[in-house]
């Protein structure tokens, strides 16, 4: 299935199916090749009004039509719940269209030489620190046969501090998540069971029962994210929408953070608790900024994405910023340079996936002598 194109007077293209302008030729080839016309609809909706009830403030439902549009590229599952529908390794379907990777996913196809080379670092200073484990005498018999195993055990430090740190940010969103919505406590009203106070008393026998209690390690970055919180209502701003699933008709889903309105302007936001902020995180931003649709779990109908003013990563990092424990980074992405920049690792990553001159698929020529 292809969508069908027309120029324009003014030399761009237009989608003749669902009348979407195409403005690059990358666009125009990803249209063609991914774009699933099920959920079209180029139509921004204005933001709600402070206290607007509806499932998501600033975004307006569409509903699902037709079911004759469905990309090749994407397999019609009946075992998927309707709606949106997130895996484990972060990949997405929605209404059973699916799998397609997640923006961070898609990410990790770039080449990070400061990780690495953190990597590198963390596993010297596990062999400096416990020499006894990594180290031993060239005379010893095992020397060279438990090389690969000792080197091996050394860079597993690097892997095991960084899962405890996507363990602590997982945590971290979870938390801020949660008291964005101001979740009561099911027996006082209150929201002691997960900022840690107990209004009522009861409230931490019933915040270990649901599993929220927050350790000591992340209390500082929840205070920070209170302080970024009690920042932006001094500004007169407020959370519009608080994660939520994307999809996009090029082939991509993904989860953002937060959607907030501050100085009359939307911004969308990235929670980071890494100890820097880095470039990559502009094509996230960017992947999220012109995702086609907001998608709820259960719900089949779509959200419009709203018109989004400026992008940037909200970093709480308590050590390094002493004074409120946040900070917020505008990355002033564009559509030309940064979310095309997007597609095109979109495009090596569905290039690696397809396994394309593997060893095992070549077919080295081999010659004799005459």
């Amino acid at each position: 299935m292809t969508s069908r194109f027309r120029d324009t007077e003014t030399g761009t293209v237009v989608c003749m199916d669902c009348g979407r302008e195409l403005v690059s030729p990358a666009e125009q080839r990803y249209h063609r090749d991914y774009a699933s016309h099920l959920h079209m609809d180029t139509e921004k909706p204005p933001v709600a009004e402070a206290g607007d009830s509806s499932a998501l403030s600033g975004v307006a439902p569409q509903s699902a039509s037709g079911t004759d549009a469905i990309p090749e590229m994407l397999q019609k599952s009946t075992f998927m719940p309707a709606g949106a529908f997130r895996t484990s390794d972060h990949m997405y379907y929605f209404n059973g269209e699916g799998p397609v990777p997640g923006a961070t996913s898609v990410l990790d196809i770039l080449s990070k030489p400061a990780l690495i080379t953190w990597k590198a670092q963390e596993a010297v200073r596990a062999v400096l620190a416990d020499p006894d484990t990594y180290v031993v005498s060239t005379d010893d018999p095992t020397y060279q046969s438990g090389m690969s195993e000792r080197v091996n055990a050394a860079l597993s430090v690097a892997d095991q501090q960084r899962d405890t740190a996507a363990k602590l940010g997982s945590s971290i969103h979870l938390l801020a998540d949660m008291t964005s919505r101001e979740v009561p406590c099911d027996l006082c009203g209150g929201s002691g069971w997960i900022t840690g106070t107990d209004p009522c008393g009861k409230c931490a026998a019933e915040r270990a029962q649901k599993g929220f209690h927050v350790s000591d390690k992340e209390m500082p970055y929840l205070d920070a994210w209170k302080r970024f919180m009690a920042f932006l209502e001094a500004q007169g701003g407020r959370i519009v929408s608080s994660e939520h699933m994307v999809w996009s008709a090029n082939g991509y889903g993904g989860t953002y953070d937060l959607i907030i309105e501050w100085q009359e302007k939307l911004w969308l936001l990235d929670i980071k608790t890494s100890k820097g902020y880095y470039p990559e995180y502009g094509l996230q931003l960017a992947a999220y900024q012109w995702a086609d649709f907001i998608i709820l779990e259960g719900d089949p109908s779509t959200y419009s994405m709203p018109e989004i003013h400026h992008a940037g990563v909200l970093h709480l990092r308590p050590d390094q910023y002493p004074d409120t424990g946040w900070r917020l980074v505008e990355y002033p992405i564009t559509y030309e340079k940064d979310y095309m920049s997007f597609l095109g690792a979109l495009e090596v990553y569905r290039w690696r996936k397809e396994g394309r001159f593997l060893k095992s698929v070549l077919n080295p020529v081999t010659g004799t002598a005459t």
